[in-house]
């Protein structure tokens, strides 16, 4: 069974996943500056999902050898 913080750090990783991928169709569209700002902060959510998950997967291990 998966646990709370896997679930969490798949979560963070898919909306800054979108929000990369909607922000960057923005800014090829309107050249706005403000879109910039979103990409920094779905970048943030990637960067922080992606620890998360490997704090998951190094919990779930340990689980399971004991």
């Amino acid at each position: 069974m998966r646990n709370k913080l896997f679930n969490v750090a798949i979560a963070l990783m898919s909306a800054g996943t979108v929000g990369l991928v909607i922000s960057t169709c923005f800014e090829i569209t309107t050249g706005e500056p403000f879109y910039c700002l979103l990409i920094k902060v779905s970048s943030i959510l990637f960067g922080v999902g992606g620890p998360v998950l490997g704090i998951a997967f190094a919990r779930e291990g340990r689980r399971r050898k004991k």
